[in-house]
């Protein structure tokens, strides 16, 4: 290849392809798509030469010579980013793979061969890809120092042919099976390296005010972490969402989900499964503070949180509050969601920052209070059709705590998922909740007149819906059509639309 003109050839040759992928056979387009993926892999390999020849040339030792320097960049990192338009992770992982596979350069300025020179040229030749190139390099450096040379050699040529026949799960178990026949010194020494790189980081917040999380688990954390993300799996019947429909969110991809099993498109509430695993996570997380907060096991610890509002966010149900050491804002809806079950306190300032009043701490139900919601509850979400199970409950107020003056009595309780929760307490929530005939119901919010048999929270054993509703109708029927029901008193002022 002669440079920019070959590439611009090629570039243009490529584009000048019209894909058949409509109009093709089966067989075709599964031909077509392996070709496509050779394409892609060649393109891959270029990158991360390329990659590792940026960064080479913008050493820091080269000083004005630099070509970062010359270019404006801080380094290599910095210029490939800019130049590629790629950010600086993806910068970083193309430069880190292409600088092991690249030649070494001897005393006298010649290329010598690589460290893997045979899995170099099978990236080059698009046979392997970078992904697989890249376990690949991992592993050769955790045990290359350690292995026999001999056997390690074996070994690679064995993995190579593997990365160049088979997909990436079946490399991986290779991989694995190798590390164990390799290793000279067992698990143990493993083990101590594992804890050593245990980790879990908090790092950058975003604009919108989410922020990353990233992090090593050990085996037995992540067997804990797995279970208690299946576990909410089990029984539950699922479905596959379509490519790039609007269902899955922020995954292009399709995915399984639980099926929804409420009818009323009002109570469609579909999440990703990484929203679900988040929610999941989050919810074990709190009640394990809420345990060790109500003296379980012995521990008699409070986490008090002091969230600081102003008197007009407060009266507005608008704007956001602040926490102690946390960078991003907590909306409204939701320093009132989280009131109503964490160990919470509001500080209540003025314009000028004057402390008005800081809310009182004994807020939340107690233990004795949510062991009765939740077996008012069944042990389940009370929101018509969910079924995720105690102990990831939370308890809510249905006169608010805050906003109605509500009392923490089991009369005043209904137990919610973190989402339904959240869902309550949202500015603009699409549902609400009304007493009924002194039961709660959970009606879309422009709702009017009484509520129908599904708005009923759940309550008692896990039963039919259908055999439920109708014993109800033979306990306690419904007012005689065209009377409007009276509602108790604070829980729905106005059933017209708003």
């Amino acid at each position: 290849m002669n440079g920019a003109a070959d590439l611009a050839a090629a570039l243009a040759a490529v584009t000048a392809v019209t894909l058949r992928t409509h109009t093709a056979s089966g067989a075709e387009l599964l031909a077509d798509t392996e070709l496509i993926e050779q394409i892609g892999r060649v393109v891959d390999g270029w990158r991360i030469r390329a990659a590792a020849q940026v960064e080479h040339r913008s050493r820091k030792r080269l000083g004005e010579d630099s070509l970062a320097f010359t270019h404006g960049a801080r380094d290599g990192i910095d210029l490939l980013g800019a130049t590629a338009r790629i950010g600086f992770s993806e910068a970083r992982r193309r430069i880190g793979l292409g600088a092991a596979l690249a030649p070494r350069i001897g005393l006298d300025g010649e290329a010598l061969p690589g460290r893997l020179p045979e899995l170099a040229d099978a990236v080059a030749a698009g046979t392997v890809g970078v992904d697989a190139a890249r376990l690949i390099v991992n592993f050769w450096k955790h045990v290359h120092h350690r292995a026999d040379p001999k056997a390690l050699t074996l070994t690679m040529d064995v993995i190579l042919r593997t990365a160049e026949a088979a997909d990436e799960a079946a490399l991986l178990e290779v991989l694995h099976r190798s590390v164990r026949a390799l290793d000279p010194d067992g698990d143990e020494p493993d083990e101590q390296v594992r804890r050593r790189q245990r980790a879990l980081r908090v790092g950058r917040t975003f604009l919108d005010g989410t922020t990353q999380l990233s992090g090593r688990v050990l085996p037995e954390d992540l067997a804990v972490l797995k279970e208690l993300l299946q576990s909410r799996y089990r029984a539950v019947p699922m479905v596959r969402t379509e490519a790039g429909s609007d269902d899955t969110d922020d995954t292009l991809g399709p995915e399984w989900r639980p099926e929804q099993t409420c009818g009323d498109p009002e109570f469609h509430d579909p999440k990703s499964r990484a929203q679900q695993d988040y929610d999941t996570v989050m919810e074990a997380l709190r009640l394990a503070v809420r345990a060790e907060a109500e003296g379980i096991d012995g521990t008699a610890t409070v986490h008090t949180a002091v969230i600081t509002v102003t008197a007009e966010e407060v009266e507005q149900r608008h704007g956001q509050g602040w926490a102690p050491g946390i960078m991003a804002g907590l909306p409204m809806p939701v320093i009132e969601r989280i009131a109503c079950t964490d160990a919470v306190r509001l500080q209540v300032v003025g314009p000028a920052g004057e402390t008005l009043h800081l809310t009182r701490e004994h807020r939340t139900f107690s233990a004795a209070q949510k062991l009765a919601l939740v077996v008012v509850a069944g042990g389940r979400c009370q929101y018509p059709g969910c079924r995720v199970p105690h102990p990831y409950l939370e308890a809510h107020h249905v006169e608010w705590f805050s906003r109605d003056e509500g009392e923490t009595v089991i009369e005043n309780g209904i137990m919610l998922c973190a989402y339904h929760h959240h869902l309550v307490h949202a500015k603009d929530s699409p549902i609400e909740i009304r007493t009924f005939q002194g039961e709660h119901h959970l009606v879309p919010r422009f709702w009017r007149g009484r509520p129908e048999p599904g708005h009923r929270r759940q309550t008692g054993p896990v039963l039919d819906p259908d055999r439920l509703f109708r014993r109800r109708r033979r306990r306690r029927p419904l007012e005689p059509s065209g009377e409007v029901p009276e509602f108790a008193a604070g829980s729905a002022p106005d059933l017209s639309l708003r």
